[in-house]
């Protein structure tokens, strides 16, 4: 009894210490027609301050491409001693923030960016962490692992009336064909 007492409030701190780095992903979408884009949100809870982040944000290249000019961020961005990019690579897209002066804490959006649906087929959004740095302190942290989301095809208005048509038409038939 008196161990359980003790292990508990040792399993809360720890509790509290799982999601300590983490960054999220949202859309405003998760069906996505060919010709379309979709809105992706990447939003950070830090509770270390870091000055230097750096990570993948996973996609098919064949089924999505990155509006390039639509990246947008919360944090400081003066291409000087703050310095935050978005660049196209094999995975999907780079991400990263680094600052000289500046550690960065707290609840805040990463980044904003569109990507639009080139051709059919479902796509799972994941980020793959690399670095996330506060170098005046000499200390490195880990991202938490972040459930991937799931992007299907978005069927079209008439499509669907169109395939309910066909189906319509097909119970036609097999009740006309019926004796």
């Amino acid at each position: 009894m008196k161990i359980s007492k003790l292990i508990a409030p040792f399993m809360l701190l720890m509790g509290f210490q799982v999601n300590a780095n983490i960054i999220t992903i949202g859309v405003d979408t998760t069906s996505v027609a060919v010709g379309e884009s979709v809105n992706v949100s990447l939003m950070a809870n830090f509770d270390d301050a870091v000055d230097a982040i750096d990570f993948n944000f996973n996609f098919d290249n064949t089924l999505f491409t990155f509006i390039d000019g639509s990246q947008s961020t919360d944090l400081p961005n003066d291409n000087l001693f703050n310095y935050f990019m978005a660049t196209p690579n094999a995975e999907g897209l780079g991400l990263g923030f680094t600052s000289l002066f500046e550690s960065v804490s707290g609840s805040f959006l990463f980044a904003s960016f569109q990507l639009e649906r080139t051709q059919l087929g479902e796509d799972e959004f994941s980020l793959e962490s690399s670095v996330f740095d506060n170098a005046a302190a000499g200390e490195s942290y880990v991202l938490e692992a972040v459930s991937p989301l799931m992007i299907t095809n978005a069927v079209s208005s008439p499509a669907a009336f169109g395939i309910l048509l066909l189906g319509c038409a097909a119970v036609v038939r097999q009740r006309r064909k019926a004796p």
